[in-house]
């Protein structure tokens, strides 16, 4: 591969890069930490010809290096990928008055929702994940991006790639079964595939159109429930208000922390995220986790 351009992005005073695993949320999702620990790489770009995006910490700003794009993309990549247009000091004003999370604007300051490059990306994560555990969701990502060859070559380190729609739909439904799919996710899978005119509009119209009505436009195709939904506009649109009550872990951190029983309704819990973090559901949700994640691990003695 060809030697990268390289630029810079000024990160804004309330941003941090993540520095080891744990801090990568679904880290299998197209992200590589590079072993020296300072450098992260991903692909980035349109499903049907991606590129590699890598970033570090370079003093006061970051450097960037872009393998298949120019200056003004891989910066603007950067600032999408890392949520970094996301005004941060907004959702941390919410969590000072709010006892689950208050204290976590200082634990984990900086931390901004990592993206996925586009819808399709956050389908296929959310499609493949529906109802895993994420150690056996990550297991059949890895046969499926395996079986496509779904890797990028960057600095001679392999990235992996999410499979383009003409790879998913070369596989068909039983291809994707044999790789350890349901039938029923099979399906979804070839069905998100087909070919969609007008993708990257459609794309815009769910970050912007009202909350509800993006959720119902997702769940109108095959094999996405409300849980896929939110989980893909959450990581693929960069929208901020999408509070994932339905989520396992987030049930689970909301009993644990005594405000909404593990057994309540779901609406119980999307309303705690509603009264608390109005238009900042997106943070609630990734800051929970977070905590959840973090608290366990102390206990367990990391």
């Amino acid at each position: 591969m060809a030697a990268p351009t390289i630029t810079t992005v000024k990160a804004p005073r309330l941003a941090s890069l993540p520095a080891e695993r744990e801090q990568l949320e679904f880290s299998s999702r197209s992200i590589v930490l590079v072993e020296d620990g300072r450098r992260l790489l991903r692909a980035w770009g349109p499903a049907h010809r991606p590129w590699v995006l890598g970033v570090e910490p370079w003093g006061p700003r970051w450097r960037v290096e872009a393998w298949g794009a120019d200056p003004p993309a891989a910066r603007s990549a950067v600032r999408a990928w890392l949520s970094l247009d996301h005004r941060l000091e907004e959702f941390y004003r919410l969590v000072r008055k709010e006892p689950v999370l208050r204290g976590t604007e200082r634990r984990f300051r900086g931390l901004r929702l990592p993206r996925d490059a586009h819808l399709y990306e956050a389908l296929l994560h959310a499609i493949i994940g529906q109802q895993l555990s994420v150690h056996a969701a990550n297991a059949v990502k890895r046969r499926l991006f395996d079986r496509t060859e779904a890797f990028l070559e960057a600095d001679g380190i392999e990235v992996p790639c999410v499979p383009s729609p003409r790879r998913l739909r070369a596989l068909g439904p039983e291809g994707l079964r044999a790789l350890g799919m349901s039938w029923a996710k099979a399906r979804a899978v070839s069905a998100l595939a087909l070919p969609v005119r007008g993708r990257a509009s459609a794309e815009r119209e769910l970050a912007e159109a009202p909350l509800e009505e993006a959720i119902d436009r997702l769940t109108a195709q095959p094999g996405v429930g409300r849980w896929t939904a939110e989980n893909a506009l959450l990581r693929g649109t960069g929208r901020t208000d999408v509070f994932v009550a339905g989520d396992l872990g987030i049930r689970v951190a909301l009993d644990e922390y005594g405000v909404v029983a593990r057994d309540a309704p779901e609406a119980a819990a999307r309303s705690w995220g509603e009264q608390h973090y109005p238009g900042w559901g997106s943070y609630a949700t990734l800051y929970l986790w977070r905590r959840l994640v973090a608290d366990r691990s102390e206990t367990a003695g990391g």
